[in-house]
């Protein structure tokens, strides 16, 4: 189907509909197999009000922003709080207003979950009057709320097709391989890799984005990696320090000194530590130091992206496309649409995928064993491969990626707002209310998966064991990035691609506390870091 039919068809079903799921349901998780609960009248709806709850959450400052924080592309929920909510309340909670605008409404199970998704009556909150609204307007290429959501609905459906993630293998694999080189060269005193790796990781994540929506390299790995030294190593924090930001190698040099994709990587870790695309005391204020700021570092993300999509569209050549610049080629009926949307997806993107990529490798730090497995399966597919044989996918390592997602799902979960009014569980929800899909917590549950806080990558093998197989729980109880994030098709193909070059000439130690998590937009393990990059062999 041509991108243009694809859009136009998004842009007529954005209607809505008044939704009356009923409570019967049924649930693909073992505990409640075929559980279907009675059918009820239209008069027995109870009360929105009626839902059991808190008043207010006393340990918090109470904002506008708050519970959740609302951002441009994500919001902050928190999941230590999720937790204390189920526990207390139930599987379906609700927070009164207190000094919130509206309510919030938090859905723990995956079923209930499925009915929001599928009432037609919600859809991602709106940031009014966000520093990136202001840069947009300002901008050459605004793009109306109605023509994003039908464009982002598109670029969901197109990257769903399995033959399109396929092109992208030799470039993934070719990104994480440099990247993993680099980390190679960054190791110092006892092999460790305590500074510089955020960077690292941020390049690798712009560099496959870029080369997922440009179909060209953007040159974010070029250059020679800073490598700590007596001189140049920052010195360690103490506890008198943690106001003081950890700044990066790029953001110690002269903006001059940068090329555009080194400028785009320093932007992307700017935006990330000052949280500009969520709700604070700063970007809420348009008369703030902070705010200016925001808008600035957006304008001149804006450019870099222009300038990168320049370049992509001059080495687009339609009688000879490679296969990483289908994506480009299916995009250009957008035309000037196209720098909004490439822009955004960077936005979005970038600091998810890094982050993701980070609690990937802490995990995998913290599981030796596993480790080994995954690295024996890269050498007998290499193995078979010098043989001529042909292998199938690397079902193992794809088993620790997503097994990874599940255990440090970067969001604590996805915020949807009702529209209109719809019923769910029998509840009448009415229009205004900011509802809380917390898969970051269904994805830890008991009543879904067996030894539900043990990393078991087994799980998701064909000779997994049954009682603890991920096949058994409900298929909405783990949805890393929502239901309808075009990127939940193809980053585990990005992670995949890392782990693997990882795991083929490495094996990671974290030899350190835990780190804490903390939640800004996405959740981020707190630096700093303790990794340590040992030789497989």
């Amino acid at each position: 189907m041509a991108t243009g039919n694809i859009i136009r068809q998004c842009m007529m079903s954005r209607h809505r509909r008044l939704s009356t799921s009923s409570p019967r349901r049924t649930s693909t998780s073992p505990q409640r197999h075929n559980a279907v609960a009675p059918a009820i009248n239209q008069a027995n709806y109870k009360r929105f009000s009626e839902i059991p709850g808190p008043i207010a959450l006393p340990v918090m400052k109470h904002h506008e922003h708050v519970l959740p924080r609302i951002g441009c592309f994500h919001h902050a929920v928190g999941l230590g709080l999720l937790d204390g909510l189920k526990e207390k309340y139930g599987s379906l909670v609700r927070l009164a207003k207190a000094s919130r605008k509206r309510p919030v409404l938090y859905v723990f199970d995956p079923e209930l979950m499925r009915e929001v998704y599928n009432s037609n009556a919600t859809e991602p909150p709106t940031w009014v009057g966000s520093p990136l609204e202001l840069q947009r307007k300002t901008s050459d290429c605004p793009m109306h709320k109605n023509e994003s959501n039908a464009i982002w609905s598109a670029l969901h459906i197109i990257l769903q097709d399995g033959t399109l993630l396929k092109s992208y293998e030799k470039a993934f694999d070719d990104i994480s391989e440099d990247t993993i080189r680099r980390l190679g060269e960054l190791r110092h005193a006892g092999n460790a890799l305590n500074e510089e790796i955020l960077t690292e990781v941020y390049r690798w994540a712009l560099e496959t984005i870029g080369v997922m929506m440009f179909g060209t390299r953007l040159g974010c790995l070029n250059g020679t990696v800073h490598v700590p030294t007596e001189d140049n190593r920052r010195p360690e924090k103490t506890s008198m320090d943690d106001d003081i930001k950890d700044l990066c190698s790029l953001s110690q040099r002269s903006i001059d000194d940068l090329t555009a994709a080194e400028q785009l990587v320093r932007c992307s870790l700017e935006i990330a530590d000052e949280n500009y695309l969520v709700r604070s005391e700063t970007t809420l204020r348009p008369d703030t130091q902070g705010f200016k700021d925001a808008v600035r570092i957006f304008d001149r993300h804006f450019s870099l992206t222009e300038h990168f999509l320049a370049e992509a569209r001059k080495n687009l050549d339609s009688s000879d496309i490679k296969p990483e610049q289908i994506l480009l080629d299916k995009l250009k009926p957008l035309g000037e649409k196209m720098l909004p949307l490439a822009a955004d997806v960077f936005l979005a993107g970038v600091d998810p995928l890094a982050q993701t990529a980070l609690s990937m490798f802490y995990t995998l730090a913290l599981h030796a064993a596993q480790q080994q497995r995954a690295h024996d399966e890269i050498v007998w597919s290499r193995a078979s491969k010098d043989a001529g044989v042909e292998t199938n996918e690397l079902p193992y390592i794809s088993a620790c990626v997503r097994e990874a997602l599940r255990l440090k799902p970067v969001t604590g979960g996805v915020v949807r707002r009702s529209v209109e009014e719809f019923v769910v569980d029998g509840y009448e929800v009415p229009a205004g209310v900011d509802i809380v899909l917390a898969h970051g917590v269904s994805s830890k549950t008991e009543q879904e998966w067996g030894r539900a806080k043990s990393f078991i990558p087994e799980r998701w093998c064909n000779e997994g064991w049954a009682p603890i197989k991920a096949s058994r729980a409900h298929s909405f109880a783990s949805l890393p990035f929502g239901q309808s994030c075009p990127a939940s098709g193809i980053v585990s193909h990005m992670l995949s691609a890392l782990a693997t070059r990882m795991l083929d000439k490495y094996r990671l130690e974290w030899h350190g506390p835990q780190p804490k998590l903390v939640t800004s937009g996405v959740n981020k393990l707190q630096r700093p870091y303790y990794f340590v990059l040992q030789n497989a062999s």
